[in-house]
C-alpha cells in the first residue's frame, strides 16, 4: 500500500530579484528568509525518499487559453519541460538557469487521471503542456542540487470564471490521497500560490494584501478547520485576492484530517508570504 509521506505548500514566486524591485530591501529580505525555510522543507521531504512529487499549482494563462481552460488537468507522459518564452514575464525568467527537462512518474498519473474519471471527476490531460513558475520555482528551491523525483503535475483554474469551488477542490485532493493509498508508490504532495495578493485581480489594487484573511486561513489549517476552509465561496476568495488558495485545498483534501504547521508567515503588503508543513 502506498502512502504520503510529506506534504507541504508554500508560495510560488522565490525570486528575491523580483521582490527587490517591486517592494525593495525588505521584499528580498523577506522572500530569501522564506526560502530558507523552503530548503529546509525540502531536504525533509527528499530525506523520506519519494517515488514521486505531486505538484498542485495554477495556470497563468500561460499553457491554456480562453480556447479551453479546464477546471483540473493531469500532465501525462513520461517527462515535461519547463517553459520558454521570449520576453518572459519577471516570474518565469527566474526559470532561465534551471534544467529544460524533468521526469514525470508517469503510472501515478495515468492513475490519478484514469480513477479520477471513474470516479466521476472530468479531469482534463495533457502530453505537453510545459511547467511555469509556479511549479518549478517552488520545486527548484525545495530541491536544490538534489535530482527531483519524478512529477504528477496537477494543474487547478484559479482564474478564469467559473472556477472550481473549495469545496470540489478538497473532493479532488480526497481522490489523490485514495489513488495514492491504493498504489505501491510512497508520494510527496506540495500546493504553490499566494497567500492573498492582488485582490479582486484588479490593477487599482496591485501592491495590496489581506492580512485579516490569511491569518484567518492559517488558524483553520492549522486546528484542522477543514470545513471552514470548504466553506470558502470564489466570491471570498476573488475579492480577498486568495484565488490560489484553491491549490492548497486539493492538498488538505489528500492529508485530511492532519493538521498544519506553519513554518513562516510574512506580511510584505503586496503578497503576504508563507510556508506550511503537515503533520502526518
Amino acid at each position: 500500500m502506498g502512502r504520503i509521506v510529506y506534504a507541504a505548500a508554500m508560495s510560488h514566486v522565490l525570486s528575491p530579484d523580483y521582490y527587490a524591485k517591486n517592494v525593495g530591501p525588505h521584499g528580498r529580505a523577506m522572500v530569501e528568509a522564506l526560502m530558507d525555510v523552503v530548503r529546509d522543507l525540502g531536504r525533509a521531504m527528499l530525506d523520506r525518499r519519494p517515488d514521486a512529487l505531486v505538484v498542485v499549482a495554477d495556470d497563468h494563462l500561460n499553457v491554456f487559453s480562453f480556447d479551453a481552460v479546464p477546471a483540473f488537468c493531469v500532465r501525462i507522459g513520461q517527462s515535461v519541460q519547463k517553459m520558454q518564452q521570449d520576453g518572459a514575464i519577471e516570474f518565469d525568467r527566474a526559470l532561465e538557469d534551471l534544467p529544460v527537462r524533468y521526469p514525470l512518474h508517469e503510472d501515478l498519473a495515468n492513475a490519478i487521471l484514469e480513477q479520477g474519471l471513474e470516479a466521476g471527476i472530468d479531469f482534463a490531460a495533457s502530453w505537453s503542456a510545459p511547467l511555469d513558475h509556479a511549479f518549478l520555482s517552488p520545486v527548484s528551491v525545495l530541491c536544490g542540487a538534489r535530482p527531483v523525483p519524478p512529477l504528477a503535475p496537477v494543474w487547478v483554474n484559479c482564474f478564469v470564471s467559473p472556477q472550481p469551488t473549495a469545496r470540489r477542490c478538497f473532493e479532488v485532493g480526497r481522490h489523490l490521497g485514495r489513488v495514492i493509498a491504493q498504489s505501491p508508490w510512497n508520494v510527496a504532495i506540495i500546493a504553490t500560490g499566494g497567500l492573498s495578493h492582488f485582490p479582486e485581480l484588479s490593477l487599482a489594487r496591485v501592491g495590496t494584501s489581506d492580512v485579516a484573511f490569511d491569518r484567518r486561513i492559517v488558524r483553520h489549517l492549522e486546528g484542522a478547520e477543514h470545513e471552514a476552509l470548504c466553506a470558502l465561496t470564489i466570491k471570498e476568495l476573488h475579492e480577498t485576492g486568495s484565488h490560489e488558495l484553491l491549490n492548497w485545498l486539493v492538498l488538505v483534501g489528500a492529508v485530511s484530517p492532519a493538521r498544519a504547521r506553519v513554518r513562516f508567515f510574512g506580511e510584505m503588503g503586496r503578497i503576504d508570504l508563507a510556508a506550511v508543513e503537515w503533520d502526518l
